[in-house]
């Protein structure tokens, strides 16, 4: 059920940030309302997270510029990760976690010419279906988020393509909150 998997993946977020299994509970029923997990629930999800591996749990902390080698982040590169987590910062008011952080230097080096939200708002689609397979044991969907990258339709020529791609592969179009595709010859316009 998608519902629970969202909510476990928000549960996993909340408690590896350190958040309180009543602070978790109040969270996820603001956020899902009605359709709320039990206490139960969360206590058997928290005893499964406690089992995941240290590397995994660790890609929830802040990111830190100095373990740009633990995350596997080139320095040669790091200049614009930092420049993307000061912009983060400035309007989220957090620092991001270091899986957020390795998502938006993958999707800034694939597509540099999108600007900083735009970076960061994929990144984060990335690690959330990153979050949401591994606490569903499914393997992560990133088929509509690839074609996104691959295909650029933010790109007024490249939209076409992206269309027929998506089409023909019956993947979901992206349409990030970022994108100033309303724009004549834009995304929204061409799909």
């Amino acid at each position: 059920m998608k519902i629970n998997t969202d909510q476990k993946a928000q549960a996993y977020i909340l408690y590896s940030s350190g958040h309180s299994q009543n602070s978790i509970l109040q969270q996820l029923r603001e956020r899902f309302t009605e359709n709320t997990i039990s206490l139960r629930t969360l206590n058997r999800w928290i005893f499964s997270f406690k089992k995941l591996p240290g590397s995994v749990i660790k890609l929830e902390d802040p990111f830190q510029w100095d373990k740009c080698d633990d995350y596997e982040i080139p320095w040669a590169n790091s200049l614009k990760l930092l420049e993307l987590c000061h912009h983060y910062y400035e309007n989220e008011d957090k620092t991001p976690s270091a899986r957020q952080a390795k998502w938006w230097w993958k999707v800034s080096q694939a597509a540099p010419d999108l600007r900083a939200n735009q970076i960061a708002e994929l990144g984060n689609l990335y690690a959330e279906r990153e979050i949401e397979g591994m606490v569903s044991g499914n393997p992560p969907v990133f088929d509509d988020l690839n074609a996104y990258i691959t295909y650029k339709p933010y790109h007024t020529n490249r939209t076409r393509t992206y269309a027929r791609f998506i089409n023909s592969k019956g993947v979901k179009p992206v349409k990030p909150t970022n994108d100033e595709s309303n724009a004549r010859g834009g995304l929204k316009n061409a799909l």
